[in-house]
């Protein structure tokens, strides 16, 4: 079931950013599909594909943290595997019990 978001300002459709069954906003989904074309990829690479130099190390991290909120309902996860900076973000799906 597709879920259509509308723009806060003109209530205009967006465009469908579905992410294992579940809509996530433009940059949340850009940070979705980096990590997924990526395994392994750091915080600092992530801030390099997006191409956005005003964003921190910690948005990144929040933006994961509620990125996995989101898909609490599904089998996939954003792991980060790693301390401090150089931990490496993956994307990890649950192995369901026969």
């Amino acid at each position: 079931m597709s879920r259509v978001g509308l723009c806060p300002r003109c209530k205009q459709p967006l465009p469908s950013s579905l992410r294992e069954g579940i809509y996530l906003p433009a940059k949340k989904a850009a940070i979705y599909d980096c990590v997924s074309n990526h395994p392994g990829i750091t915080v600092e690479g992530i801030i390099a594909h997006l191409d956005d130099e005003t964003i921190s190390r910690n948005t990144i991290r929040q933006h994961i943290y509620q990125i996995n909120c989101m898909l609490a309902g599904t089998d996939v996860q954003i792991s980060g595997d790693g301390a401090g900076t150089r931990g490496a973000y993956r994307l990890v799906r649950a192995e369901i019990a026969a």
